[in-house]
């Protein structure tokens, strides 16, 4: 856990220190403060789903066209948590636009789960929802559409680290329930996404 924390603080250094020095695109128009650009849309919402995030929802802010970075909710059905994330893009006023993400989150165990209500054994519901991912992508894509609704298409490799918090189940034998202790797994596993991006402005 604690290298994973390392790694997602690194990052969000990284993607306020892109901000903060971003140099502007020549022949730029500035409206506001750190704003080029005005006829790309500022805000954005998107909406997807993959593998280790989950089912996630972000808003998305463009503060230079070539950048997007997004902070948000997801579900893994186990649990909930948060998510945040920076992307470069590169031709962004095509419709195509291949993509470069760093993202990090977490996923809190038992925090509104709902898949486990569709477990029937108590003891592997029990056990399902002491699980917490926290998770760091690094992942090359695309947006394909135009500057107001895109799809979104991501893979790349990510860290997870799985832990599972300590707890008492009840293994079935009388007298003899089972404690476990917490358990932490961690490495590099593919990660793919797919999403719906909507901007305004």
């Amino acid at each position: 856990m604690l290298t994973l924390s390392v790694v997602m603080s690194s990052f969000l250094a990284l993607a306020v220190a892109l901000v903060m020095t971003a140099p502007l695109a020549p022949g730029s128009v500035v409206d506001v403060p750190g704003r080029t650009d005005s006829n790309v849309p500022f805000f954005g919402v998107q909406f997807d789903v993959g593998a280790p995030d989950g089912i996630g929802a972000s808003a998305v802010l463009t503060p230079f066209r070539f950048l997007r970075l997004q902070v948000g909710g997801l579900t893994n059905g186990v649990g909930s948590g948060v998510r945040m994330g920076v992307m470069l893009l590169a031709f962004p006023r095509s419709p195509f636009r291949p993509l470069l993400g760093v993202d990090g989150g977490y996923v809190y165990g038992g925090l509104g789960p709902w898949l486990p209500q569709l477990i029937d054994d108590p003891r592997l519901r029990a056990w399902v929802t002491g699980l917490s991912v926290g998770f760091v992508n690094a992942q090359v894509g695309f947006e394909l559409g135009s500057k107001h609704v895109a799809l979104t298409l991501r893979v790349g490799l990510s860290y997870i680290d799985v832990g599972l918090r300590s707890q008492t189940l009840d293994v079935g034998v009388e007298g003899a329930p089972l404690t476990v202790t917490g358990i932490a797994i961690s490495g590099f596993i593919p990660s793919a996404r797919l999403g719906v991006l909507f901007c305004f402005g």
